[in-house]
């Protein structure tokens, strides 16, 4: 679907109920317009005639057929042997669609298969000729019909011709009485009454409205002409020359008393109860044909426009409208300002003004200020004169264009700060300018290098900067010059450094952060949540807001628009809904809200502007339907059936394979924005995510009884009525509960059986078990034997080995400890014979002295300790002989080796090698290296392994 959001806007000199043209300081834009198009509809290119059902649905005469909408997507139903569908009509008595074309006359009556046709061709009198049929309407409880100029009564499938009335071109009903416009006069029918030809008139007439009880006619050539008691005479308009060039096709009067005109040649115009132009809209300038073949006023007001090439809904009582290129005004808009009641509008373009000379034809309706192209930043009216801040500096408007006074690239915004002294925030700080009579001073003020876009004045010396990244600036100026700065951050309240801005709300400053609204502190130097907005705002980033002249306060939150409307003093209403229409199309970059005045708010667009008008609020249909539209039930056989809206009732259906709910909506205010939820109970108790999918298939459901829901909300958050549907699906044969007892049956027999054969093989096995049992026993009394006889030689085997093993170690350990005493003694028998020698002699110190070394020589005698190793040798299994061969040691290591074996401590190790301690660890470590052993080896353990 293509959408084209186009408002219509106006300032407070024009609105919709308007009695001049154009003047130079209005508005114009378009309204909100959304196209389809042939291939979106699956139809023809041209559309003849609307209709609206009770439940909402629209239909439309197309040249394939008949069209439907759903609110959601189209169908379309060609007629059988027919051609182009002229006229369409739905009868709310019996809710029928009748259509007119093309030698066609019949209607789509509903179903439980959906829409079928039934045609009434052959019941049109004879002496009818059927070629065209235009017109369809209802009057008194009956339908009356336009074929080739005469008119048929239908009622109750009878079609009886109307006499005498002939050449018509037109029918219309007005109030209690049926008009119809004829090229041989006019024809009017009042209650109770027949056609009765009131004038003689051979117009061509193609529409009329009754207007103070008096009828207006149109004919096709564009004159207009009043009706009164039988008399018709000239009635002379402003749009009389555009009507004769641009041929009316039809009239239609709208709820609010205007009159809407669709023509041939360029497009359509809309005017108010004296015929005086409100809007003109044709081809490139919001509809997509020059052609208007019908229209239809829906049950949203909405303008519904068939057009020789697609249908166009126009919603013509939006509050809101966009002025963009459309109306010849290029770029986003950035600001806007009233100035002696000429309204400029700012853009990335440049500064734009309403065409002074330009009427409701004008498709451009803005031009360019000379001067201003570029990045228009702000405007401020000081001394009375315009000031532009500019991308290319600052400038003065005048008559002819604008007069440059500040060259300095990239102005924000400048503020009068006393009488003739402007300060002005630039992309790198404030500049100060002082017009004196004609002459100008400019001083740059040092202290704050920053881009100064948002700032206002606390008092006369305080002056408040905000920077979109680092902070707020509070700066004190005295003089002409910048006397203190202090930034303030996430370090004084504010949630973090980022989105912070000023602004004046009422008689103080508020500051938004990036998370709510805060408040400057002075006591504390800080930074407080703000008591009453955050109530509202809570943690949304406010990245705009602005207070109007009557209270209300408007603000730009998280990307969305609203209101605080008040309602009096210190009590307000926040309002958001009516605004989710133009959230798309708010401006990310540098939103703005400009307060022409309290009827009249721009909002800056990423293409032009928004404007709101709060006076043109309507109250929202709060209460609305969702259907259920169709269900399609696709069996195992992959045959389809399908089940109309019309005719859902609890319903049984077999064993499916696939269901599919097929749902709508039609809320065609915003109806671009409708999402759906359903849910499947008890399959699912919780409902599905909104969805703009309307339709949702379920695949094999078990049996059992079901009920499907689906409900609809709108562009505003409201949820519509909950449409339900209960139906069981039944099981198949072989899931009933006859087929679940002869299941129930087989298994009792099976299991009955089963039991029995078991029984007598156990019977049989029992006596086979019976006639072996005392072989097996004497044959198992005979392996016992053997083999306890058997285990009793393996356990006397075992203990005569474990006896030997330890008799051996005992042997060995009695052969060391023996050695070792034997060794000793020998020493001590043989130093106990020096000292009773040395006893004997008179010089017992030279003769101790050669104990001594007698002592010293029986430790290193080799002859001992050969004795040793030989005996150690026996008891540890040649150890000492094997290590000799795998390393080649010296004495001392080898006797280490030994007593390491012994698994001797260190000191006993010293004592025996009359060594020191030292000694010994240094002996371990270059056994080590010989041995290749790394650290984490122990060595003990590795000689006891050896």
């Amino acid at each position: 679907m293509k959408n084209i959001l186009l408002f219509m806007i106006f300032s407070t000199n024009w609105v919709f109920s308007q009695t001049t043209l154009v003047k130079k300081n209005d508005l114009i834009s378009i309204p909100l317009i959304t196209t389809f198009t042939p291939s979106e509809y699956n139809g023809g290119i041209q559309n003849w005639g609307i209709a609206q059902d009770t439940t909402g649905y629209i239909y439309v005469a197309n040249n394939y057929g008949l069209l439907e909408f759903d609110g959601a997507t189209w169908n379309s139903y060609p007629i059988d042997g027919a051609t182009k569908t002229r006229s369409v009509l739905v009868d709310e008595t019996s809710n029928r669609i009748y259509v007119g074309g093309q030698r066609q006359l019949g209607y789509f009556d509903r179903t439980s298969k959906g829409l079928s046709y039934q045609s009434l061709l052959d019941r049109i009198p004879s002496g009818i000729a059927v070629d065209e049929i235009w017109d369809l309407i209802t009057f008194q409880g009956n339908i009356y019909a336009n074929i080739n100029g005469s008119i048929v009564s239908i009622k109750n499938d009878r079609i009886t011709s109307v006499k005498n009335v002939d050449g018509v071109e037109f029918l219309m009903q007005a109030n209690n009485e049926l008009i119809a416009g004829s090229t041989n006069g006019i024809y009017i029918k009042k209650n109770g009454e027949g056609f009765k030809k009131v004038h003689k008139s051979q117009k061509s007439f193609r529409g009329a409205i009754k207007q103070d009880g008096n009828y207006l006619m149109f004919t096709y050539d564009g004159e207009i002409y009043h009706y009164n008691q039988g008399n018709l005479k000239r009635y002379y308009a402003q749009i009389d020359n555009f009507l004769a060039d641009a041929k009316i096709n039809k009239v239609l009067k709208l709820s609010n008393d205007h009159v809407v005109i669709a023509t041939q040649n360029n497009g359509l115009i809309i005017l108010d109860k004296d015929l005086s132009p409100i809007q003109h809209l044709t081809k490139n300038k919001g509809l997509n044909h020059r052609t208007v073949l019908s229209l239809y006023e829906d049950d949203f007001k909405n303008l519904w426009v068939g057009l020789n090439n697609g249908i166009s809904v126009i919603e013509l009582g939006s509050p809101f409208s966009l002025i963009n290129e459309n109306v010849g005004l290029e770029g986003t808009g950035y600001v806007a300002s009233v100035h002696n009641n000429t309204i400029y509008l700012g853009t990335s373009s440049g500064l734009f003004k309403p065409y002074e000379d330009r009427d409701f034809r004008s498709i451009r309706g803005y031009s360019l200020i000379n001067g201003s192209e570029g990045l228009v930043n702000n405007l401020s009216i000081i001394d009375g004169k315009i000031i532009l801040s500019h991308h290319e500096g600052a400038f003065k408007l005048n008559s002819s264009g604008t007069d440059q006074f500040f060259d300095a690239t990239g102005t924000w915004q400048f503020k009068a700060i006393g009488n003739s002294k402007w300060l002005g925030g630039t992309y790198d700080g404030f500049y100060l300018i002082n017009q004196i009579g004609n002459t100008q001073s400019t001083k740059y003020l040092k202290g704050l290098a920053e881009s100064s876009r948002v700032f206002e004045f606390e008092n006369d010396t305080t002056l408040w900067m905000t920077h979109g990244y680092k902070g707020a600036f509070k700066i004190t100026i005295k003089g002409d010059s910048i006397h203190d700065v202090k930034r303030y951050g996430a370090n004084s309240g504010f949630p973090s450094d980022i989105l912070i801005s000023v602004y004046q709300i009422g008689n103080e400053l508020i500051f938004t952060g990036e998370l709510g609204v805060y408040l400057y502190n002075a006591e504390s130097d800080s930074f407080d949540r703000h008591p009453f907005l955050n109530e509202w705002f809570g943690d949304r980033h406010v990245s705009k807001i602005k207070e109007a002249a009557n209270g209300n306060i408007y603000f730009i939150a998280n990307g969305e628009m609203g209101v605080l409307k008040r309602k009096t003093i210190g009590v307000y209403e926040i309002q958001e809904k009516q605004f989710r229409k133009i959230n798309g199309f708010i401006s990310d970059d540098l939103e703005n809200i400009n307060l022409l005045n309290s009827e009249s708010i721009l909002i800056g667009a990423k293409e032009g502007f928004v404007l709101y008008k709060p006076d043109w609020d309507q109250p929202i249909k709060e209460v609305f339907h969702a259907h259920l539209k169709n269900v399609s039930v696709t069996n195992h056989d992959d045959s389809t059936s399908h089940i109309s809206g019309t005719f859902f009732k609890s319903k049984a259906l077999e064993k499916t394979k696939r269901l599919r709910f097929e749902y709508s909506s039609p809320y065609f205010d915003g109806l671009n924005d409708i999402k759906y939820a359903y849910r499947l109970m008890p399959y699912e108790n919780e409902w599905s995510e909104w969805s703009a999918t309307n339709w949702e298939e379920y695949t094999n459901l078990p049996a059992k009884d079901y009920t499907f829901e689906v409900k609809a909300m709108n562009v505003y958050g409201n949820e519509s009525v909950v449409s339900r549907y209960n139906f069981t699906i039944n099981p198949e044969w072989y899931e009933t509960n006859l087929a679940y007892a002869a299941y129930a049956s087989l298994i009792l027999f099976i299991f009955t059986s089963v039991l029995l054969v078991r029984e007598r093989k156990h019977k049989v096995e029992k006596r086979f078990i019976n006639l072996t049992k005392e072989e097996v026993i004497r044959s198992k009394e005979r392996e016992i034997s053997e083999f306890s006889e058997k285990t009793n030689q393996e356990i006397q085997s075992l203990k005569n080995q474990s006896l030997k093993k330890e008799i051996e170690h005992k042997n060995s350990q009695l052969a060391s400890v023996t050695m070792h005493l034997l060794s000793k003694n020998e020493f001590v028998m043989s130093l106990r014979k020096k000292i009773n020698d040395a006893l004997e002699n008179k010089d017992n110190t030279e003769t101790l002295n050669k104990i001594v070394k007698s002592i010293d020589r029986n430790i290193d005698e080799d002859e001992a300790w050969e004795t040793f190793a030989h005996h150690f040798d026996q008891v540890h299994g040649n150890f000492l002989h094997k290590i000799k061969q795998e390393v080649h040691l010296t004495p001392q290591e080898t006797k280490l080796c030994a007593y390491l074996k012994m698994n001797m401590s260190t000191k006993d190790i010293a004592n025996l090698m009359n060594i020191t301690i030292r000694g010994v660890e240094l002996g371990r470590y270059r056994l080590r290296k010989k041995l290749g052993i790394q650290r984490e080896t122990n060595l003990v353990e590795y000689l006891d392994n050896f």
